[in-house]
């Protein structure tokens, strides 16, 4: 249960969770807690993705109301796979992060960085909840396509036409994302016990690959 706890803590005492951490990786219990509360606001947020499908699937004149009616029975399915996803999100984190580390700071240990991406992926859900607040505040009348899911929050606020590439690029850039910076870089420094300098640039290396990355795919999808 510590190590769950230690997912909150990580908030207000970073430096304390990950020299727990250092010690003995920990990942499972922060993953099924982590999870737990992506599937909560992914349910809550389901009325606005069947809104936003409902608006996607409106621009498709080949769709008939049984096979868009058909779709949106599948979405709550949706749910199950959240779990495999966040899981899929955070090896990836992991293993580029070690790739970083590895490369600036000497050898990289994988399941330590797996637990220092679980624990900083607070940052993520921080920001899952406050577009969900936003969202509820709207309602879904507001929703007009899949880019509503996820409110203004960042430099996308700068940017209101933006598009594809431009808009995912934009949009990663918030308050929330730069504190999973901040949690990354702590924890490199901490667990691999690497200088300020050195930790920073591993997290930030990171940061912008995963943006360059969803900006990519954001654009293709688009496209």
């Amino acid at each position: 249960m510590g190590a769950a706890l230690d997912l909150v803590r990580v908030l207000w005492e970073p430096g304390a969770v990950f020299g727990r951490v250092a010690e003995k990786p920990r990942f499972w219990q922060a993953f099924l807690l982590v999870v737990v509360i992506a599937i909560v606001f992914a349910t809550l947020q389901l009325p606005y993705t069947k809104a936003a499908l409902a608006a996607q699937f409106a621009q498709n004149p080949g769709m008939t109301p049984e096979m868009q009616q058909r779709a949106m029975s599948l979405a709550p399915i949706g749910l199950a796979f959240v779990p495999i996803l966040f899981a899929i999100i955070l090896l990836l984190n992991a293993l580029l992060l070690w790739v970083v580390v590895s490369v600036v700071g000497g050898e990289g240990k994988f399941s330590t960085l797996l637990s220092v991406s679980t624990y900083s992926s607070i940052a993520f859900i921080l920001l899952s909840a406050v577009g969900v607040i936003v969202l509820m505040t709207k309602g879904t009348g507001a929703i007009s396509s899949m880019d509503d899911l996820q409110p203004a929050l960042g430099l996308d606020l700068l940017a209101p036409g933006a598009k594809g590439f431009m808009l995912a690029l934009l949009r990663g850039i918030n308050p929330f994302a730069l504190y999973g910076v901040f949690l990354t870089a702590t924890g490199v420094a901490v667990t691999h016990k690497l200088s300020k300098g050195t930790a920073y640039t591993a997290a930030i290396i990171q940061f912008a690959v995963v943006l360059l990355v969803t900006g990519g795919l954001a654009g293709l999808r688009r496209g």
